[in-house]
């Protein structure tokens, strides 16, 4: 997808040497912001609501290149964060996770590490899983996202009420009065 960038990132792009940095935003709450960059940035986000500080704490490792496309396809990256701290580990176990927002941009930098115009978005997408991967001596934890449409495709289970199974089978009356059922149905051979 082609993109219009400022003028004023046009111009930094074009000289020989740029620099630049990533901004990472996991919206759990509160929401975490963390940069790759070599100090802390503050940028102000779209996403991430007023001016805000971007740690620079060596928690963000890495994350998978993003890939554009025209196409309305699903794209998932993995982001790695550093686990040695338990900040992630407890932020993941003790959280609803799925579903979270993640959102990535790209900020460039001048000669003084000062953001040149509004950050650009690389990727807005979803928090599906994360893995921790630890050795004897690192922590790693893999979250993987994917862009709002990962589930665009999926066939969602079936209802236990009388419009759904007479979508399937019009003329069955079986979830009727599924409605006033309120004990558990045990189904099967009662147990020895």
């Amino acid at each position: 997808m082609p993109r219009d960038l400022p003028s004023a990132i046009k111009t930094e792009i074009a000289k020989n040497a740029i620099a630049f940095a990533d901004l990472v935003e996991l919206h759990f709450d509160p929401v975490q912001k963390l940069t790759n960059a070599q100090i802390g940035l503050v940028a102000t986000t779209p996403t991430g609501g007023s001016s805000g500080s971007y740690a620079s704490n060596g928690k963000l490792l890495s994350f998978d290149l993003v890939q554009e496309t025209g196409e309305a396809k699903v794209n998932q990256i993995n982001i790695s964060l550093s686990g040695t701290s338990n900040t992630f580990t407890d932020l993941f176990l003790n959280n609803a996770y799925v579903d979270k927002r993640v959102v990535i941009y790209r900020v460039f930098l001048n000669d003084q590490l000062g953001i040149i115009d509004n950050p650009v978005m690389m990727f807005d997408g979803e928090i599906q899983s994360f893995t921790v991967n630890e050795t004897g001596e690192t922590s790693t934890v893999i979250v993987t996202s994917a862009s709002v449409f990962y589930e665009f495709e999926k066939n969602n289970g079936r209802r236990t009420n009388e419009t759904s199974q007479k979508g399937f089978f019009p003329s069955d009356n079986g979830m009727k009065f599924s409605a006033l059922t309120l004990d558990n149905i045990l189904w099967g051979k009662p147990a020895p």
